[in-house]
């Protein structure tokens, strides 16, 4: 199948599997309405391109069910690939209706009248995103310049260990909320400063948790050892990996109280940041040796080979002046 047929037998076929989870999931609760249930439930396909970080458009799959108002949306790209590298159309099935109903399960969203900023005012958090790569999106919604960058707000309806579900504010949301856009700022930073708290940790720290969380148990003391001397070691730079409790949309955390500043004096010197994504920054501490057109080809690089175009935060280097407790792009200052 090409990929219209593919959504073609999406459109035709999943609804089934729908009915067939319910089915199954039913009997595991030992009720008797089970067949009833295949028969009444309803389920409508629609298909969606969906604006993501950056300009990226990815091609989603919406699922209404009879009764419900709130729509899961699960992005196919990446179920289409698997079907090319040979995965069968009816296990891809199986786990798009998995996924529907794992998101519909650990994510019981009420329908919510965003109009009234009262009553969402203490759940809109704040993005940082770039800004020239998002300009199409940020003529639709309220936002702030900052740096290259611009703070976008969305309303968080919940989260879970599937992940976190929310949406953009809109500038016809913003309209009706007679609040100042920077009101909106200091709500959305307040929140973002509660819910998603700022996370710390050298560079090698995290490279060395992350080894070790890959580590089967028959591993030799000897790549142990090694990993706890890399730990120890800061090859030359220091680097300190910032980002929020989850690491999602980590980026932000530069933009909360005090945390560069309390990190700058903690080093007793100024800082660079490097953007190395939206999830996260990277802090190098100013020395006599630190060379910042080596971190901005460090960043550069890292942009064009590890990073995807919807994570990329910046290609310029940030740096954090103590005695102005300003950020600045470097060279621009």
């Amino acid at each position: 199948m090409d990929y219209q047929e593919f959504l073609l037998y999406l459109e035709e076929n999943l609804p089934e599997y729908l009915r067939q989870y319910d089915s199954r999931a039913e009997r595991q609760e030992e009720k008797d309405s089970s067949e009833d249930l295949a028969e009444t439930s309803e389920y409508k396909i629609e298909f969606q391109q969906m604006l993501k970080n950056n300009g990226v458009v990815l091609d989603g799959i919406v699922i209404h069910k009879t009764g419900e108002t709130a729509s899961p949306n699960i992005y196919l790209n990446d179920y289409y690939n698997d079907y090319q590298m040979g995965k069968p159309s009816s296990l891809i099935m199986e786990e798009i209706s998995c996924q529907y109903h794992r998101i519909r399960e650990e994510n019981d969203i009420a329908y919510v009248n965003l109009s009234d900023f009262k009553k969402v005012r203490d759940s809109i958090v704040l993005r940082l995103v770039n800004y020239d790569k998002n300009r199409s999106m940020l003529k639709t919604c309220p936002h702030k310049r900052y740096l290259d960058l611009a703070i976008v707000f969305r309303y968080m309806a919940g989260r879970s260990s599937i992940g976190i579900a929310s949406s953009l504010i809109r500038n016809e949301e913003f309209a009706l909320w007679d609040v100042s856009l920077e009101e909106l700022y200091q709500t959305a930073l307040f929140n973002t400063m509660r819910e998603f708290p700022w996370h710390m940790d050298s560079l090698a720290k995290v490279i060395v948790d992350s080894f070790k969380k890959r580590m089967p148990e028959e591993d030799t003391e000897e790549l142990a050892e090694e990993l706890s001397i890399l730990e120890q070691t800061e090859n030359g730079v220091s680097m300190f990996v910032l980002s929020n409790d989850t690491g999602v949309y980590g980026a932000a955390c530069i933009l909360y109280d005090s945390v560069l500043k309390n990190f700058a004096r903690v080093q007793e010197c100024n800082i660079f940041i490097l953007p190395s994504s939206v999830h996260e920054v990277m802090l190098v501490p100013e020395n006599t040796d630190t060379e910042p057109e080596f971190l901005k080809n460090l960043v550069e690089e890292a942009n064009r080979s590890a990073v995807g175009l919807v994570d990329l935060l910046s290609d310029h280097i940030y740096y954090y002046d103590r005695d102005r407790e300003q950020v600045f792009i470097h060279g621009q200052n």
